[in-house]
């Protein structure tokens, strides 16, 4: 039975409508994810690794909740219900984004989340339900429907970013603009829903067909042949289940038997002890209700999501660990010298160097000044353009080969998906031999709250976060650096030499650890001042309202003490060096304690730092570097992703269809999950290092899968 509401380009009019509606969920997400490690890293002031891992459990959450909106959808909303509701969360979500605090900063997270769950598995499903079974213009379409995907994702960091800096808004604008596109996506989809029809799982199937055009050689089995036909697995189908519950029940348990033993941290035994009762659920699901024939057809789901898992873990570094080393290591000025950095930041409340003056004065400059320097968001869009322009042709491709005789199947594509990717962190372990250049500055010796290991690595103690126990700051003075576990910025690349007396650094120096760095040096009499301020302006906020001033008489004037550092707005925050008064007439948040901490930093090790900074710029590599990885990692993705989709679509039973699309993203939660922790890791390895471990997993991956090529061919029972 065809799909009767007409066609466009051979596909049925509901393609293309969930194609937009596709592509402005991409705009709201993608445009909040080109910002969100900086917005937390940069705008928030936390540490890297905190930001990482907060990125991890957000991104691994949102291919989570998909199973859970799936089964719903499945059992009581329905594809298109669960889709507006999801629509309309998410809407919600970004609008609690742009208010720009940290509580509705997390609010907005759970939010994003949950709509998330809803709308995505619900969107691909709708797409596979478009056609008859085993129809052979499923890959193209999901190649299509991944070229909205793309459109959005494209789109979305250029505007979010132009909005950030260009506007006095900043975060603000960017954020209610990804909300704006969720709310045009909605709409788009209200309005085209009698083109969505699905075709009735009960229609023949579309026969594969070989190179001349003749019925395949290899038998497609529909779902009801599947039912009763025998397995081409027999041994792994019929003890896969109770594997999966054994391994479920382990999963869950002994990651709980290791936070007891301190070798584990909670979160992530909740994460790994989750994926176990997934695990068990699904053992369970096919144990009691799939037949062996379309068993094997689940299994390979769950055979090849296992190296969709690696392919992930690496390839959503873009819009962490790649986001920071854009930001912070790349050299984003095209067609001219970058200029010397300053080492004052910009005036708060002016989240980026330009203003809508110095906006209209780029402009005149013509194409230099347009892109000089290239926005760290910019970046985020190089995979998504390529894909938009790679994608016919790769749909073009996996209709040509067959035609020619070159049958790839689904675990040979993701095989060569795997390699590509591989290939990208590969580009990037060479591009760091010419960051990897050594600078130096005179140091007396390290200030306190800095030390130098055996191996005279400089480690540190994190000053406190204004929201940690209010304390008695006195004892950050006798606390001790940890041992086990010292803090370390940099790779570990920052050296101290006792005896020259000087600090020695490979690389390039990140604003962001200079600064936290700087926090570890101050007093802690200093501290407790800060402190008090930050504290008592919350408190006359809350009292007061708009027009209210505060103030702290410190002890001492902290030697080389400069207010430049915090980068307030004028007369924000004033010192009186007669009376040692310092006064606010802002409420200050964690990052403008932050701010001030660094403006009371030890000034020797201030101004060695500052040094270091300036100096190792002139090695930020070039950002062709990323470019290239980022089209490597492009065509990784289209032998991976849309094709997996197709793949989950054809394989899925039609009862669990929905269901089974979000254990796919369960694999790509755990995928993300995987990238997080190594985006914690990220600021601790040598970068060299770090990309080197990622390409030697993915090529270990990439053989394995190709080495189970045959046997998975034959349990997909003639699906193609």
């Amino acid at each position: 039975m065809a799909n009767t509401n007409g066609t466009i380009l051979g596909h049925p009019k509901g393609l293309f409508v969930l194609f937009f509606t596709e592509m402005w969920e991409r705009f709201n997400y993608y445009g909040m994810r080109a910002l969100l490690i900086l917005y937390m890293v940069n705008y928030f002031k936390w540490p890297q690794e905190r930001a990482s891992g907060i990125y991890k459990w957000f991104t691994a959450l949102v291919y989570l909740t998909p199973l859970i909106g799936g089964f719903l959808a499945d059992k009581y909303l329905g594809n298109k219900w669960a889709i507006i509701l999801g629509a309309s969360v998410m809407a919600i979500g970004q609008f609690c984004m742009a208010v720009s605090s940290e509580q509705f900063f997390y609010i907005s997270l759970g939010l994003l989340i949950v709509g998330n769950g809803l709308f995505k598995p619900n969107m691909a499903t709708q797409v596979g339900r478009l056609y008859p079974p085993n129809d052979a213009r499923r890959d193209s379409a999901y190649t299509i429907f991944y070229m909205g995907v793309n459109l959005g994702a494209f789109i979305a960091p250029i505007v979010c970013e132009e909005l950030r800096i260009n506007t006095p808004w900043g975060f603000r604008a960017a954020f209610a603009a990804a909300g704006a596109g969720m709310l045009i996506g909605l709409v788009t989809y209200l309005l085209g829903l009698r083109w969505v029809q699905a075709v009735p799982a009960s229609a023949p199937a579309a026969p594969p067909v070989d190179a001349v055009g003749r019925k395949s050689v290899g038998h497609y089995l529909t779902e009801q042949e599947a039912q009763t036909a025998p397995s081409a697995a027999p041994v792994l189908s019929r003890i896969a289940p109770q594997l999966m519950i054994l391994l479920g029940l382990l999963v869950v348990a002994v990651p709980w038997a290791l936070v007891a033993l301190g070798v584990l941290k909670m979160n992530d035994a909740v994460a790994y002890s989750g994926g176990g009762g997934i695990a068990c659920i699904m053992g369970w699901m096919i144990l009691k209700q799939i037949p062996m024939a379309l068993r094997d057809r689940v299994l390979v789901v769950y055979i090849l999501g296992l190296f969709v898992i690696f392919f992930w873990g690496a390839f959503e570094q873009a819009g962490n660990a790649m986001n920071i080393f854009a930001d912070k290591s790349s050299n984003r000025y095209i067609t001219e010298t970058p200029p010397v950095p300053s080492v004052y930041p910009d005036v708060q409340g002016q989240e980026a160097a330009t203003t809508a003056d110095q906006s209209a004065s780029r402009i005149a400059q013509g194409w230099s000044g347009i892109w000089n320097p290239v926005k760290t968001g910019y970046f985020q869009s190089i995979n998504a353009l390529a894909i938009f322009v790679l994608g016919p042709v790769f749909a073009w491709l996996w209709v040509f080969l067959p035609r020619r005789g070159i049958r790839l199947s689904v675990p040979a594509k993701m095989s060569i998906g795997l390699f590509l990717q591989g290939s990208a962190f590969a580009l990037m372990v060479w591009s760091i031999k010419y960051e990897a250049q050594p600078s130096s500055a005179p140091l007396a010796a390290l200030p306190a709250g800095v030390a130098a290991d055996p191996e005279n690595r400089v480690v540190f103690r994190d000053a406190p976060d204004l929201g940690d126990d209010d304390k008695d700051m006195t004892e950050f003075a006798s606390a001790q650096i940890d041992e086990e576990d010292p803090k370390v910025v940099q790779g570990g690349r920052i050296l101290f030499d006792k005896n020259a007396k000087h600090l020695n650094m490979t690389g390039v120096l990140a604003d962001t650890d200079r600064d936290r760095l700087l926090r570890a040096s101050v007093s802690p009499q200093y501290l407790a001042k800060i402190r008090q301020l930050a504290f008592a302006s919350a408190q006359a906020k809350k009292e007061k309202g708009k027009d209210f001033s505060v103030q702290v008489q410190l002890e001492a004037t902290p030697p080389g003490f400069d207010l430049r550092y915090a980068g307030f707005a004028k007369d924000a925050v004033k010192y009186d060096e007669a009376t040692r008064t310092l006064t606010s007439t802002i409420e200050l948040g964690d990052r403008d304690y932050k701010s001030l901490l660094v403006a009371g930093a030890e000034p020797g090790f201030r101004d060695a730092l500052n040094k270091l900074y300036v100096d190792s710029a002139k090695f930020k590599v070039s950002s062709w570097w990323l470019f290239w990885f980022y089209i490597l990692c492009t065509l990784g993705e289209l032998c991976i992703s849309p094709v997996g989709l197709s793949m989950v679509s054809k394989l899925a039973p039609a009862a669990y269809a929905t269901m089974m699309m979000g254990m796919w993203h369960v694999m790509i939660f755990f995928g993300n999950y995987t990238a997080g922790q190594l985006g914690e890791i990220y600021g601790t390895l040598d970068p060299a290092k770090y990309f080197a471990y990622i390409f030697g997993s993915l090529v270990v991956a990439s053989i394995a899968c190709f080495m189970v090529i045959r046997k998975v061919n034959a349990m997909m029972h003639g699906v193609r």
